[in-house]
């Protein structure tokens, strides 16, 4: 994505690696260079990758799409645990 960091382009291309289909990219934050959206169905996953640099972590905040209900609070994770957290809610 041609707004987005480094990083969240190379986040992007490592899950379109994954055993993960039928989601949506999604950016609701255009200012934000260092996050982005995955969309399926009702549930939308934040990953923001602001901190990754410096600690290989990324941060997640699953959430249902529409009523903003937190399915899964913010956590700091590894890419393998936010492969997982995406294949759990996708």
């Amino acid at each position: 994505m041609i707004n987005k960091s480094l990083t969240i382009n190379d986040l992007l291309i490592q899950l379109a690696q994954e055993d993960i289909s039928g989601y949506s990219i999604v950016d609701y934050w255009d200012a934000d260079i260092m996050a982005i959206g995955m969309q399926k169905g009702n549930v939308l996953i934040y990953i923001s990758a602001f901190d990754y640099n410096n600690t290989n972590h990324y941060s997640i905040i699953i959430e249902e799409l529409g009523t903003g209900k937190i399915l899964k609070p913010e956590e700091k994770t590894l890419y393998n645990g936010l492969v997982n957290s995406i294949q759990n809610f996708f």
